[in-house]
């Protein structure tokens, strides 16, 4: 057990700094463009991204888990389990935001990607949208990326590339 944590006490220690990781993060990904970045509690740090004409919005968050060092394999339950909170929390309706819908469609893990992902479907008022949220592992991290567009044919944004490119920058070389 001494031998475990130890082990995930290293592995955070040689992780690249949140500063780090902003810094690094490509001002373009996948057809996206970075907007805002910044720093949150927990330590975590959120990035957006959309693209050109806004028709797709993509979010990266990166944080700790709550307990020891995250897997960076996308079929570990504990990705699993990160995925399936993110996918109740999008479920709920906000507080006096009534007019937003979502439930998962279907699930899918990217070996390639190194993403386990949830397709999720609805509407925010009456505009039917497509949400894709894809959790992965960097360093002893959480990242999560969420792709939110409007449901339509062919879709405005490839939301899996997005979420491929965004987790392969937040690793880094």
């Amino acid at each position: 057990m001494f031998v475990v944590a130890s082990c995930a006490m290293m592995e955070q220690a040689q992780a690249p700094s949140l500063e780090t990781i902003a810094q690094r993060m490509p001002e373009h990904l996948a057809g996206f463009v970075l907007g805002e970045a910044a720093q949150r509690p927990g330590p975590s740090l959120a990035l957006d991204y959309a693209t050109p004409n806004r028709s797709a919005v993509g979010s990266v968050l990166v944080y700790a888990g709550a307990t020891g060092t995250v897997p960076n394999d996308p079929a570990a339950p504990a990705i699993d389990r990160e995925l399936t909170a993110a996918v109740a929390e999008l479920s709920e309706a906000p507080q006096g935001r009534t007019g937003r819908r979502l439930a998962e469609r279907d699930r899918a893990t990217s070996v390639e990607a190194g993403l386990r992902c949830a397709m999720m479907t609805g509407a925010f008022g009456r505009a039917p949208v497509l949400r894709q949220v894809c959790i992965g592992g960097a360093d002893g991290r959480f990242v999560k990326i969420q792709v939110t567009m409007a449901d339509r044919r062919p879709p405005p944004a490839d939301a899996m590339a997005f979420a491929g490119a965004a987790l392969a920058a937040v690793r880094g070389p």
